[in-house]
């Protein structure tokens, strides 16, 4: 299984899995499955119609579009909702156990999200994208190398997680940069066994110095957590 390490700013080192090609391409058929019966409805409910012919020859032109605007809807935007509501998921991502990041560790915001998915419709769809899993040593398709994302095996506690795990007081208090150091901390606290009470001291000790003076509450939640 091949992995991607990322060093956060801290130089605390993270480690993830990549999904393999495998995963990758089931979850793909799975979602356009689920896109296809979407649109066996659509279909399902324009036979379903009275007189849908003369309907469709008395508004063609309306008709035609309501059609395209429904299948562009589903086509694109069901992955981008998806990934949004679910942290990086689709169905099909989800019921292989695999999730999409970004490249630094962080869960993907709406821009990474339409920008991998409007590749996926232009040109991954067209075989290219599936070649590229299986060509490519990351295992990245194009929409993932404009986007700065990559999908990885989901693992819980990863840093997309263990963000949401954050105390409301930290979320809302520290810069990015701390709390992405207690998230890199709190994904590998649990694996180090030399040298975690000199770190786990180090960053008490960083904290002190930054917060004890104006926010002694912050302190202690930090303590708490790490």
């Amino acid at each position: 299984m091949k992995t991607v390490s990322i060093t956060t700013p801290e130089n605390i080192e993270v480690t993830y899995r990549l999904a393999g090609a495998g995963s990758r391409v089931v979850a793909a058929f799975v979602d356009y499955f689920i896109q296809g019966m979407l649109y066996f409805l659509i279909l399902l409910s324009v036979i379903g119609m009275q007189n849908p012919i003369d309907y469709l020859q008395f508004q063609s032109s309306f008709f035609l579009a309501l059609v395209l605007l429904i299948i562009a809807m589903i086509n694109y935007g069901y992955f981008t909702i998806l990934e949004m509501t679910m942290q990086g998921q689709t169905l099909g991502k989800k019921l292989v156990g695999i999730k999409t990041i970004r490249k630094n560790g962080q869960p993907m915001d709406i821009s990474h999200s339409l920008i991998r998915n409007l590749f996926r419709i232009f040109i991954d769809n067209y075989m290219i994208g599936i070649l590229m899993i299986f060509l490519r040593d990351d295992y990245a398709r194009l929409g993932d190398l404009f986007s700065s994302t990559m999908v990885i095996e989901e693992e819980k506690g990863d840093l997309s997680d263990v963000y949401i795990e954050l105390h409301e007081d930290l979320e809302r208090k520290l810069t990015e940069e701390e709390k992405e150091l207690l998230v890199a901390y709190s994904k590998v606290k649990e694996k180090i066994e030399l040298g975690r009470e000199e770190l786990q001291e180090r960053l008490i000790n960083y904290f002190n110095s930054q917060y004890n003076e104006i926010d002694t509450e912050i302190v202690g939640l930090i303590k708490k957590h790490l």
